[in-house]
Parts: C-alpha cells; sequence; structure tokens
C-alpha cells in the first residue's frame, strides 16, 4: 500500500477531484463516502460558472489553472465536460463599483488575465437585449464561461475508479472513532471504514462532521436558489452578474435562460423552491433582460453556499485530532476552484508542499480575526 488509508468525506466535486489527485500520486487506499447519489449536493445545483476575474491576486492566480484544467478536462478523462467559454460579464451600477471594476481590471492584468472594461455602448454591441438603465460600466473577460456540472462529478468519478479509489455513494457519515488524539475510523449507515487521514469535503455540511470530534468550525450553509426557463432562440451569448443585484443570468445552449441569486441570509436547511425566489428573480431578470417578460419557467431548485465570515475557503489541518484535514468554506465558488485547489491540496498532504495561495486558509485565522474578503463574491 501506497499512502495512508484515507477516507475523504463529500462525493462533490471537491471531494473526487482531491481523490483522483491522490491516486495520480501514487496513493492506493483512498475512499469517497457520499450521503445520497453522485450529483444530489452542491456541485449539481450550481449553474456552473467558471471564470478567472476576481478581486485578490491568489484567487486569480488559483483561477487561472482550473481555467486550464476545465480546458483540458475532456482530454483528461475521456469525458466531455461541455465547457463553453463565453464570457462573464460583470455590471456595475455606481462609481463605487466602477472603481472597484479598474482595480480589479488592473490587477488581472498583472496576474496574466486579459479582461477590460467595457462602455455601455460597448455593452450594448455585446447584449444587444440588455437594459442599460443604470449601468455605468462593465467588466468582461473572453475566457470566462460555463460548463455541465453533472458531467465534471461523473468525469472525476469515472477515473477515480479507473485509478482504484473507492467512491461510495449512499454512505452517510454517522460518527467519527477516535484514538487518543488521532481519528482512527469513519462510521457511516452502512458500515466502518478504518482510516489514518481524514479528509471533511462536506461543503457546507463540513460542521456537522467536525462536531463529531469535537472540532468547531465557524462555517454554516446559505439557501439560495435557480431557476430554467423554457427555451427561447438564442440571444445571450455571454453570462451576465448585474453587481445591484448579485444575480447571475446566461443562456445555456438548447435556449433555457437560467437564472441565481441568493434570497435567504443566515443558516438553512431544507432545499425546497420558494415563491419569493420566483418573485425575486423574476423581477430581476425582466429589469435586466426585458426579453424575458412572459417566459415560462420550467424548474426551479435549492441549494447552499458553504458561507465563512471571512468569504474565504478553510483548508489545511486542524491542532486535533492531528490527521483530520479540512477542505471546505468555499463559499458559491467551490465548483470553479476545485480543479485547481483540489491538486494544491494533493501536494500538500501527499508531498508536504503548502502552496503560499492557500497557506493562509487554515481555520486557526479566525482567531486572527480572518482574511480580507473576496470583493467578487456573487449572491
Amino acid at each position: 500500500m501506497t499512502g495512508p488509508r484515507t477516507i475523504i468525506i463529500g462525493g462533490g466535486i471537491v471531494g473526487l477531484s482531491l481523490a483522483w489527485n491522490l491516486a495520480r500520486r501514487g496513493w492506493t487506499d483512498v475512499t469517497v463516502l457520499e450521503r445520497d447519489h453522485l450529483n444530489a449536493g452542491a456541485s449539481a445545483r450550481c449553474g456552473g460558472g467558471v471564470r478567472e476575474q476576481w478581486s485578490s491576486a491568489d484567487n486569480i492566480r488559483i483561477m487561472k489553472r482550473s481555467v486550464r484544467l476545465f480546458e483540458s478536462f475532456p482530454q483528461d478523462t475521456g469525458f466531455n465536460n461541455w465547457f463553453r467559454q463565453c464570457g462573464y460579464l460583470f455590471l456595475a451600477y455606481s462609481d463605487e463599483q466602477a472603481a472597484l471594476f479598474e482595480a480589479n481590471v488592473k490587477l488581472q492584468h498583472e496576474n496574466g488575465v486579459a479582461s477590460r472594461l467595457m462602455s455601455p455602448p460597448a455593452i450594448q454591441r455585446l447584449v444587444p437585449e440588455i437594459n442599460l438603465d443604470g449601468i455605468v460600466v462593465g467588466a468582461f473577460h473572453q475566457r470566462d464561461g460555463v460548463c455541465f456540472p453533472f458531467a465534471m462529478v461523473w468525469g472525476y468519478a469515472k477515473v477515480c475508479r479507473e485509478l482504484g479509489v473507492r467512491v461510495l455513494p449512499g454512505h452517510e457519515v454517522v460518527g467519527l472513532e477516535m484514538r487518543g488524539r488521532k481519528l482512527t475510523g469513519v462510521a457511516t449507515n452502512r458500515g466502518a471504514f478504518a482510516a489514518d487521514l481524514v479528509v471533511n469535503a462536506a461543503a457546507a455540511w463540513s460542521p456537522r462532521i467536525g462536531e463529531m470530534c469535537g472540532v468547531a468550525l465557524p462555517n454554516h450553509p446559505e439557501k439560495h436558489e435557480a431557476l430554467v426557463t423554457e427555451a427561447l432562440h438564442p440571444f445571450l451569448s455571454t453570462c451576465l452578474v448585474p453587481m445591484n443585484s448579485g444575480m447571475y443570468a446566461a443562456q445555456t445552449m438548447r435556449g433555457e435562460l437560467y437564472a441565481c441569486v441568493g434570497l435567504q441570509k443566515g443558516p438553512a436547511a431544507d432545499y425546497d423552491p420558494s415563491f419569493a425566489f420566483m418573485r425575486k428573480v423574476s423581477r430581476l431578470l425582466i429589469d435586466l433582460l426585458p426579453r424575458a417578460a412572459g417566459v415560462k419557467a420550467l424548474r426551479q431548485w435549492g441549494g447552499f453556499y458553504d458561507i465563512t465570515p471571512d468569504t474565504n475557503p478553510i483548508i489545511g489541518y486542524v491542532a486535533e485530532p492531528g490527521n483530520f484535514y479540512q477542505f471546505h468554506g468555499l463559499m458559491g465558488h467551490g465548483f470553479m476552484f476545485a480543479p485547481a485547489l483540489s491538486e494544491l491540496v494533493a501536494d500538500h498532504l501527499a508531498g508536504g508542499k503548502l502552496d503560499p495561495d492557500i497557506a493562509n486558509y487554515g481555520v486557526e485565522r479566525f482567531a486572527r480575526g480572518g482574511l480580507e474578503a473576496e470583493k467578487l463574491i456573487i449572491g
């Protein structure tokens, strides 16, 4: 056996991409436990957006690598993720937001991302159907885009299994077994698994896992909802993010409009869709794209952001148990960050190399007040 007996709790894109990266580094005893079926949780409930536009240098660098991994995913795994680089267009509605865009674009250029500011007339040329009222300036980057979330999970599960990783849906963790100051096993509803290393990749539900061994974690689930409409003739060629609402809107390759926005702030626990969301997102979507008026909604659903106090991830070992590694707290953007972050985490676990871009993400930082917040959080 090469590498420790490793249990990864959470079978979304974060847990599966990490398992694949560990297996590629020679680890032969890796198990991924998922409490439900694959694609039951956050990975499949997101919009599949992927972008290099961020307001901090570490996020920009990480996402540059992630975009390359999304691009190469079909070749790396033999599974098509339908990654479509249609660009992201952020929209500023105030001078303060415009100043933030200018600073972001400067920082992005310094880190090799060729984003650009767009005037309202340029925005109109890119999105002829848009309502320009109140828009001061836009920020656009063509390499940003969207892919099919289900395919990323299926593809990672496929290559994990090909490399000998045990991917076990329907295994809900019900307890963590300890001896002294170390975890020795993970108990599930379908039996127990011995472990030398346990990775908590349970996203917004990770605090529940932490509680099982006395580890208090500061993140919590925050409910967001999304909808898709009936198919329309394609007219929206990019992803839109109006900063006056935090909504995300795009059109799928089949022609449906897709939109999501936060509604309920604070802890939440159910996936049930709500009429309050339908009312809010409909008004926002029609105001931004008047053509959406009268369009039928086909489906709406709920999901959860994994919220941390400073909007940055939680990555690294805890003080005790010493073999309990945290990999969560990715807000609403774990889907896009997972491919690159999983490489960095695998390097840390397998080789002891802690990359500077994730070195400050340990949970102990919150005792010191946390990190500077990311300014381009959607929702």
